[in-house]
């Protein structure tokens, strides 16, 4: 009795890390989602409503999923915190601080390079900013919808299989 719950652990555990690994792909392809939409509500706001950096940061952290909206959040609060940052530093801090926000370093460089463009000129120099960021990160959703494709069913099976193959092994 004992052998086979030993055996249905093993099973369910192998099959558990296959289901983390592939969620990883379902994670990155909703944050990039929601980056894009967050920055194309950004720019409305800065455009339209020409409210502060700040202010703009706050109200999508509001609107946003919950790690870019706290992405946003941090980015407003450094902003917020009196200490002279500019927006792009507070950009590029935020990034840096902000855990668990499933991106590739590809999907954080275009970010990064965004944020460092973010509030240095006049609005239509920021909007070329906007359009070059929201392109790149298109690109970078197809990608990982692409490899998200291929992989996400590639690591549910393999860790399915594993599970099987352990189980096999210890009867």
């Amino acid at each position: 009795m004992l052998k086979i719950v030993g055996m249905v652990l093993v099973l369910i555990s192998s099959a558990m890390i296959g289901y983390m690994k592939a969620l990883k792909y379902t994670l990155r392809r909703q944050t990039l989602r929601s980056f894009l939409s967050s920055l194309n509500l950004l720019i409305t706001e800065i455009t339209y409503s020409q409210i502060t950096l700040s202010e703009a940061f706050a109200k999508l952290s509001e609107t946003s999923e919950s790690g870019v909206g706290r992405f946003f959040l941090l980015v407003s609060r450094i902003l917020n915190s009196n200490e002279g940052y500019t927006a792009g530093e507070a950009w590029e801090i935020a990034l840096d601080k902000v855990e668990n926000i499933n991106l590739s370093q590809d999907d954080i460089k275009i970010l990064k390079s965004f944020g460092k463009g973010l509030g240095n000129s006049d609005i239509y120099n920021q909007e070329k900013n906007f359009k070059l960021a929201s392109e790149l990160l298109k690109k970078q959703l197809t990608d990982a919808e692409e490899s998200s494709r291929k992989n996400e069913r590639l690591y549910k099976s393999l860790g399915i299989l594993i599970g099987i193959a352990v189980v096999i092994i210890f009867l």
